[in-house]
């Protein structure tokens, strides 16, 4: 039988193992900003700070909202060198979630395991 030590020392590196494969997937769905968020807090053309209520509509009554600028945008077809690095970023962000989800999968199935071999190998 194994002793507890050698267990607990298995199932430890077992675990860092899992977490240094994973990597970091922080940033899986996220896309740079093109303007930042402070430059869409002080936008309030009315006033020199943002209230609040001034963000969220609270003394819009009776005005025009003013245009909403998109010239940020870009209204262009993708080439075919861009579309196959797009396609590999994706790729390889499906990977990192792959690894990642097989990662806790396995970290959380080690102790069902462990509660397994005690029941079936206990006296």
């Amino acid at each position: 039988m194994i002793s507890r030590n050698a267990l607990s020392s298995a199932i430890l590196v077992i675990c860092i193992a899992a977490l240094t494969l994973t990597g970091s997937t922080t940033d899986a769905f996220t896309t740079p900003s093109i303007q930042s968020r402070v430059a869409f807090a002080t936008t309030n053309k009315d006033s020199s700070t943002t209230t609040a209520l001034s963000q969220f509509g609270g003394n819009q009554f009776g005005k025009k909202k003013p245009e909403e600028d998109l010239s940020f945008i870009e209204s262009r077809d993708m080439t075919r060198e861009e579309m196959l690095e797009l396609n590999k970023r994706n790729e390889d962000v499906m990977n990192r979630e792959l690894q990642a989800m097989t990662g806790v999968s396995v970290l959380f199935s080690i102790p069902i395991f462990y509660l397994c071999w005690v029941a079936f190998f206990s006296d």
